[in-house]
């Protein structure tokens, strides 16, 4: 427990800090405090998982080896520090998976310590986020960092409003779920909601919007309480009374076009890929596949944030991983949503679960959100902690 006490609190710290606390390094590799942090707690964990049985755990094993068949039949395609590079995002999925297998054997000690980070997390990256909205609300200097030139939205840490967007969805369900027992009165647990569902508006993220109504429709239908798609609904419908004012900005504006023509660009590139490379052509190298077909990723700067991925998670993984890797995820997916049904009745963080991942599936169809680092913590964290057996 005294290890958990110096590390759980560094892992929920540099979760906040999002891509605050990263360090990009040529050839589109960023490495951030947070994956130390993930590192250290999966290795020194290993020793006490090792040989254990886990729900998630063949799934995991079976896309890992579709992931290494995928480098190694390619492994003539690229120059060796593409190779390297390419593994290095397998390498980091591998060791995002620890965080499952940590959260999942955490003592009931160990598991109400990290509810309590995870609250506090979320606040955190909340503060940072009207912050930033109201003091740096123009990102414009950081086009020059590789970063979209985003305006007048938060982003909070995470310096993308669809990625902070999809974030502070997660944390709305997680604080609507359990709102009567992280805080100290059930008022303190409403304005938490309220300030985070406020969050989701003022990223303009129409992907976040949209995996909120769904997360609220899911719920709703398992609770069998509909107002709360209702009042997601109705919530969103004076919302876009109220920003229609802004709509003659492109960044504000919620029914703008050319963002998705650029979304749908990057899928068919994807899709294009996919097709040449039914056994993929490697887990993560798209990058380099984007320039051997001619789809260079142009920066002024040099390779993007954006370069190594498509706006569509599944076509990512159908195109890198193959059609092997994109059985396999489908199939972890399916494990982890069963895993959250059969233990609907058992504890609460399982509906946190099944509602993020429904939510979470359909957004990741327009952004790469499934491989998203922070994102994937997320749903390994919850979903470990829908398997622990102990209380909360």
């Amino acid at each position: 427990m005294n290890f958990l006490k110096i590390f759980l609190p560094l892992f929920f710290i540099t979760f906040a800090l999002g891509e605050l606390a990263k360090v990009k390094f040529p050839g589109g590799v960023s490495v951030g405090l947070f994956d130390f942090a993930v590192i250290i707690l999966s290795v020194y964990y290993l020793k006490k998982i090792w040989g254990k049985s886990f729900f998630l755990k063949v799934p995991i094993i079976i896309f890992i080896l579709a992931s290494v068949f995928s480098l190694l039949i390619n492994i003539l395609n690229y120059e060796k520090y593409q190779l390297f590079i390419g593994s290095l995002y397998l390498i980091r999925w591998i060791a995002y998976t620890g965080i499952y297998f940590v959260s999942a054997s955490l003592s009931s000690l160990g598991k109400d310590y990290a509810h309590k980070f995870m609250t506090i997390s979320g606040v955190v990256i909340l503060a940072i986020g009207y912050l930033q909205f109201f003091f740096f609300s123009n990102l414009k200097n950081l086009y020059f960092l590789g970063w979209d030139d985003h305006m007048y939205r938060m982003v909070s840490s995470y310096l993308d409003p669809n990625f902070a967007g999809v974030i502070f969805v997660l944390f709305l369900i997680y604080f609507f779920v359990y709102k009567d027992k992280l805080f100290k009165n059930i008022y303190m647990g409403y304005f938490a909601v309220l300030t985070t569902f406020f969050a989701v508006i003022l990223t303009y993220s129409r992907g976040a919007m949209l995996m909120l109504t769904v997360s609220a429709l899911t719920y709703s239908i398992i609770k069998r309480n509909y107002k709360v798609i209702l009042g997601v609904l109705g919530a969103f419908a004076v919302a876009f009374i109220i920003l229609s004012p802004r709509f003659y900005i492109e960044n504000t504006n919620l029914l703008r076009t050319y963002s998705a023509s650029q979304r749908f660009a990057s899928m068919r590139q994807g899709l294009f890929i996919a097709k040449e490379n039914p056994l993929g052509v490697g887990f993560n190298t798209f990058r380099y596949a984007r320039e051997k077909y001619g789809f260079k990723d142009v920066s002024i700067t040099g390779p993007s944030h954006a370069g190594a991925g498509v706006d569509n998670s599944l076509i990512l993984i159908l195109a890198t991983a193959g059609i092997p890797g994109f059985i396999a995820y489908l199939y972890l997916l399916f494990k982890m949503f069963k895993l959250g049904f059969i233990n609907l009745k058992k504890n609460d963080m399982a509906i946190v679960l099944v509602v993020s991942l429904a939510g979470l599936i359909v957004n990741s169809l327009f952004i790469n959100s499934l491989i998203y680092s922070f994102i994937m913590a997320w749903i390994f964290l919850i979903a470990g902690l829908t398997e622990n057996k102990q209380h909360l």
